[in-house]
C-alpha cells in the first residue's frame, strides 16, 4: 500500500513553491502554472496564479509589493480553478486558456480567453503596460485591456465599444477574499461625459464633468492627462496617462484606480488615496464623512429612501459580535451577495439596526427599536451598526419636542395596559433563542463550543422545522446514520435543506453534535458540506444544512443502474474535489482538522455532482505543531482506517490520507473496499490493487464501465505511480 500513501501524501502536500520566472512571453504550446509567473520586460508586472477563498486565480501584480499586494485584474474571477492551475496557449488551437489539471491538456478548460481563431505561431505577451496581449504575426488577436475587472490602468479604457457592441467598465470584488462580480460598477456616462458608480445598475455617484482636464466632483493628488475619445460609428471612451516626470518615487509608473467591493475608488491598488468616498452616498446628495482627507469630495446622488431614515444617520464599522440582549429581537441570514447588498437591505428595513456578512456571502442582521449592543473582542469580525449624529438634535425646533412629549403622554396609559403583553411576547421570543443557546453550552462545559461560536450559528425554532419536513414525515426521510434519521425539508419561500435529527437511542449523538457544531460554523470551502444552524428544544436536537439532490457518492458508485452517470470526466472531478477539501481541513482551515471517518457515504454531492464532505461527528481538531496524536477509542469504519489507527489508536493526517486512497480505489474500481468474497482473490480492494501492481495488471482494477471514457495515464496516476 505504500505506493498509495504516497501519491495521496503527494497530492496533499505539495505546496505552493517560489515562482519561476518564465520571462515575458508564452510561445504556442508553452504553459505557465502555479509553479512559475510572466514577468514584463522591465519587471513593472507579474502575471502569477494566487490562491483566493474559493479556489485558484489568475492575476495581475504590480512587481514592486510597495505598490500594493492585492491583484490588478483577475483572469477567471468567477470560475476558480482548483489546486492545478495553467495558462497556455494551446499547441494544435493556438487558444489561450486558463485550464485545471493534472499537468496535462486532456482536461476542459476553465477559463476560454480567447478561442475566436485556431491558429499557429501565437504568443501570450505581458506588457510593461500590464497588457496580457495574444498576437500572431504581429496582430493583436486579444488583449486583457478590453476585459477590466476592479483596476483601471493607464490605458485600459471605460466606454462602449460600437463595433462589438460590448462595454469596457469596472467591477468591484464581492468582498474583500473574493473577486467574482460584485455590486458596483464603474462607468463612462457618453452624455454627461462624466464617471459614474452605479450600484446594481443605480446611479450613485457622478464625478461631473470633465472640463479642463478636471473633474468637477473628484479630488486627484496626481496629475493625469485624460483622453475623451468620441466616435459614434466605432468607439466611445474615457482614459487617461501619467506624466511620469512629475510622478514621485512613492508611485508606480503605472498607477491605478481601484473599485473597491463597497464602491469607494482609490488611487493606487494599495488603497492609499480615497478619490470617491461612494460608500457614504445613502440618498442624499451629501457627504458626511468626517475624515480631512475626504471633506471636499462630492457627487453623491439624490434618489429616494425609506421615510424612517435620514441624512444624519448612516452605519458604522465596528468589530466584535452582537450578543444576545434586549435590544436584539432576532438574527436571520438571507443569501444575497455581499457587503453592499446586506447593507442595503438592512437600510431599507425600517426595524433593521445593524448588520454583519460573512464569507458565505450571507447577511445577518439585527432588528430591534434602539441601537444594538454588541461585544468588541478586538477580532477581526466586522459589524456595522446604524447610528444618528448627534449634532442632528440642535436642529429640532421647540414646537416639534412639545408635540413629541404630547404624543408620549397621550398614549401613556395605553401603552401601561398593553406593555405586560407585549413584555411577556417579547420575552418569550427571546427567552426560546436563549434557551437553546444555554441547553447548547450546558451539553458539555468545557467543549470549545463557546459563546462566540454560538452567535456565528442560526438558530431554528422546532415548529419552523416540524413545518419544513411534513412534521418528520416517511416521505421525506432521506435516510439514517449513527446519528440519527436524515430529512429533506423544505422553508416557505422555497429554500430546501436536509436536517439531521437526534435519535434518542443514539449513545453518540450528543457528541457529534457538539462536535459538529464547533468545527463545521468554523468551516467554509466548496468542497465542504455548509452547515445553516440548528434548533434544540428540550429532547429534540437537529443540525440542519445545505440540501445535496444527489444524495452520497455511494449510491451512484455501487449502483450497477447509476455508475454509468460517473463517466471518468465526473470520477475525476470528484477525486479532485475531495483532495482540495481535505487539503483546507489539514492545512489551509484556521482549525487543521483530522475527520477521521472519510468514506464514499460521506461524500454528498451536489445538483452539478460536485463532491460535499459531510459527517463532521467523528472528527477532531489538531495542534498545528502536533505531527500525531493516540487515542483509546478507535472510531470511524473498518476498511477505511489506516492500519496503526485500527490497531494502535495513532491518528494523524496520514490516517484520512490513508482513507483517500481506499476511496480513489472504489471510485476507480466501482467497487466496494469489503466486496470480495472469492477465496482466490485477496480478501479487500487494497490488497487486490497492490497484487495488480506488483503484476503490471493495473487495468484489471478499472471499472468496466469507464472503458470508453477512461484517460489511462491519468488512470495509472492515481493508482500506480
Amino acid at each position: 500500500m505504500v505506493p498509495f500513501l504516497l501519491l495521496c501524501l503527494l497530492i496533499f502536500h505539495s505546496g505552493v513553491v517560489t515562482a519561476q520566472v518564465l520571462g515575458d512571453t508564452l510561445q504556442q504550446g508553452g504553459l505557465m502554472n502555479a509553479t512559475n509567473s510572466l514577468m514584463s520586460s522591465q519587471k513593472k508586472f507579474s502575471m502569477r496564479f494566487f490562491d483566493g477563498y474559493l479556489g485558484r486565480y489568475l492575476g495581475l501584480y504590480y512587481n514592486n509589493i510597495q505598490f500594493g499586494s492585492n491583484p490588478l485584474w483577475v483572469g477567471n474571477r468567477n470560475t476558480p480553478v482548483n489546486l492545478t492551475s495553467v495558462l497556455s496557449v494551446e499547441s494544435e488551437s493556438g487558444y489561450l486558456i486558463v485550464s485545471s489539471d493534472l499537468g496535462t491538456t486532456d482536461s476542459p478548460p476553465i477559463m476560454v480567453l480567447y478561442n475566436s481563431s485556431m491558429g499557429f505561431n501565437r504568443t501570450a505577451t505581458l506588457l510593461d503596460t500590464g497588457n496580457l496581449v495574444l498576437r500572431e504575426g504581429g496582430v493583436t488577436l486579444w488583449q486583457s485591456f478590453d476585459y477590466p475587472t476592479d483596476t483601471l490602468l493607464p490605458g485600459m479604457k471605460l466606454g462602449f465599444n460600437h463595433k462589438t457592441s460590448s462595454a469596457w467598465l469596472l467591477t468591484s470584488w464581492m468582498n474583500e477574499n473574493d473577486p467574482s462580480l460584485g455590486a458596483f460598477t464603474l462607468e463612462w456616462d457618453s452624455r454627461e461625459r462624466g464617471l459614474v458608480v452605479k450600484f446594481r445598475g443605480k446611479v450613485h455617484w457622478t464625478s461631473g464633468k470633465l472640463r479642463n482636464n478636471i473633474f468637477e466632483k473628484m479630488v486627484s493628488n496626481i496629475d493625469y492627462k485624460y483622453i475623451n475619445h468620441s466616435d459614434v460609428e466605432r468607439e466611445d471612451y474615457f482614459s487617461y496617462t501619467v506624466d511620469l516626470e512629475d510622478a514621485h518615487l512613492s508611485m508606480p509608473d503605472s498607477p491605478g484606480w481601484k473599485l473597491t467591493y463597497n464602491g469607494n475608488i482609490y488611487e493606487h491598488a494599495n488603497e492609499e488615496i480615497l478619490i470617491a468616498a461612494v460608500d457614504n452616498c445613502y440618498g442624499y446628495n451629501t457627504n458626511r464623512s468626517k475624515n480631512t482627507s475626504v471633506n471636499n469630495i462630492a457627487g453623491c446622488e439624490l434618489f429616494e429612501q425609506p421615510k424612517c431614515r435620514n441624512a444624519m444617520q448612516k452605519f458604522e464599522a465596528q468589530t466584535g459580535f452582537f450578543t444576545s440582549s434586549s435590544d436584539i429581537k432576532f438574527f436571520t441570514n438571507d443569501h444575497i451577495t455581499g457587503y453592499s447588498d446586506c447593507k442595503a437591505k438592512c437600510w431599507e428595513d425600517c426595524d433593521c439596526i445593524g448588520f454583519m456578512t460573512n464569507e458565505e456571502t450571507e447577511c445577518i442582521f439585527s432588528r430591534g427599536s434602539t441601537n444594538p449592543k454588541f461585544h468588541n473582542d478586538g477580532n477581526s469580525n466586522k459589524i456595522y451598526i446604524l447610528t444618528t449624529d448627534s449634532t442632528s438634535h440642535s436642529h429640532k425646533k421647540w414646537n416639534k419636542d412639545i408635540l413629541v412629549v404630547v404624543l408620549i403622554l397621550g398614549f401613556y396609559i395605553v401603552v401601561v395596559f398593553s406593555s405586560g403583553i407585549l413584555c411577556d411576547r417579547g420575552k418569550n421570543i427571546l427567552e426560546a433563542k436563549d434557551n437553546q443557546i444555554q441547553e447548547l453550552l450546558e451539553m458539555d462545559r468545557n467543549s470549545e463550543l463557546g459563546r462566540h461560536n454560538i452567535n456565528d450559528i442560526r438558530f431554528y425554532s422546532f415548529k419552523s422545522i416540524a413545518v419544513a419536513t411534513k412534521n418528520f414525515s416517511t416521505d421525506n426521510k432521506l435516510g439514517e446514520g449513527g446519528f440519527g434519521p436524515v430529512y429533506k425539508g423544505e422553508f416557505p419561500k422555497g429554500k430546501v435543506v436536509a436536517v439531521k435529527k437526534l435519535s434518542r437511542k443514539s449513545k453518540q449523538g450528543i457528541s457529534e453534535l457538539k462536535n459538529e457544531l464547533t468545527l463545521v460554523a468554523n468551516l467554509q470551502h466548496t468542497n465542504l458540506v455548509r452547515m445553516l444552524g440548528c434548533c434544540i428544544d428540550r429532547e429534540e436536537k437537529m443540525l440542519i444544512y445545505d440540501y445535496m439532490p444527489n444524495k452520497s457518492l455511494d449510491l451512484f458508485l455501487f449502483d450497477e443502474s447509476k455508475k454509468v452517470q460517473l463517466t471518468w470526466e465526473r470520477r475525476f472531478s470528484i477525486i479532485e474535489g475531495i483532495s482540495q477539501g481535505l487539503l483546507y481541513l489539514h492545512k489551509y482551515s484556521r482549525l487543521k482538522i483530522i475527520h477521521r471517518d472519510l468514506k464514499a457515504a460521506n461524500i454528498l454531492l451536489d445538483q452539478n455532482m460536485n463532491p460535499k464532505i459531510s459527517d463532521f461527528g467523528l472528527a477532531r481538531i489538531f495542534m498545528q505543531n502536533l505531527p500525531e496524536a493516540n487515542t483509546s477509542r478507535v472510531v470511524g469504519t473498518y476498511g477505511y482506517m489506516a492500519p496503526e489507527y485500527a490497531m494502535e489508536g495513532i491518528f494523524s493526517v496520514k490516517s484520512d490520507v490513508y482513507s483517500f486512497g481506499v476511496l480513489i480505489l472504489e471510485i476507480l474500481s466501482g467497487r466496494k473496499n469489503k466486496s470480495f468474497y472469492d477465496v482466490e482473490v485477496p480478501y479487500n480492494l487494497v490488497a487486490l490493487a497492490w497484487e495488480l501492481w506488483n503484476s503490471d495488471a493495473a487495468f484489471e482494477l478499472m471499472d468496466p464501465s469507464l472503458a470508453d471514457s477512461c484517460i489511462q495515464h491519468q488512470f495509472m496516476r492515481f493508482t500506480f505511480p
